[in-house]
Order: C-alpha cells, then structure tokens, then sequence
C-alpha cells in the first residue's frame, strides 16, 4: 500500500495517542510536575493543578477522535486531520505566549511534539488524496 495512504491514519493515531497521553499525565501526574514548570505561589500552583484536571477530559475526547477517525473515509479523516491543523495554529500563538511567561518554564523544546504533530498532520492533509 502506498504511503500517501497510510498517512492519514499514521497521522491520527499519532494525535489520538499524543493526545491520551498527555490526558493521562494532567490526570495522574501534573501535582508533582506543576512546580517543576510554573515559577508561581502555592495558591498559584493550585490553579495549574485544577486548570489541567478540567482540560484532561478535552485532551481525552480529542485522543479518542483520532484514533476512532482511524475507521473514516479518506474525506472524513482529512475533515478531522485538519480540525487538528486549524486547532494547533491558535496553540502556536499560546506557546509564545508561554515562552515569553517568567511564571512557567517552558522553551521551545517543550512543544517539540506538538510542532512534529501538526508537521505530520500537515504533511498527511496536504499529501492525502482529495
């Protein structure tokens, strides 16, 4: 099979489990990593904590989306794949925001992941028949 057609799929999987993972660790992990990240108050830290318990569930629900689009027609996956793309131009814009933020430590390495989704993601829209 030709690659330009796995990687519609290549690409949702690859958001679908990016995006479960990291509802998982805002779930189980972000009290013990919130003080490595967010220069930041005790009261401060408490916000972090609950601002990433509620967005757990929409990282979850965006995962899940993926990896089920995994079963659409090519039209539908490249309908989900670019609602990923139109999604992570406005999160850019958030991370400079965040770099330039002396309350968090975050440069641009922290979104490396993020920049080889939305580059795959691109790449699968883009290359994907129409």
């Amino acid at each position: 099979m030709n690659i330009k057609l796995k990687l519609p799929n290549i690409s949702l999987y690859v958001f679908g489990v990016y995006c479960i993972l990291q509802s998982l660790i805002f779930t189980f992990f972000i009290e013990n990593m919130a003080p490595q990240f967010f220069n930041t108050t005790p009261e401060g830290l408490e916000i972090v904590v609950l601002m990433h318990y509620g967005i757990a569930p929409a990282f979850l629900i965006m995962g899940l989306t993926g990896l089920f689009a995994t079963t659409f027609e090519l039209q539908s996956k490249r309908k989900v794949i670019l609602a990923f793309i139109i999604g992570y131009i406005p999160l850019f814009v958030a991370f400079n925001y965040f770099i330039e933020s002396e309350v968090i430590n975050a440069g641009v390495e922290t979104f490396i992941p993020d920049f080889i989704c939305f580059i795959l993601g691109l790449i699968a829209y883009l290359t994907s028949s129409k």
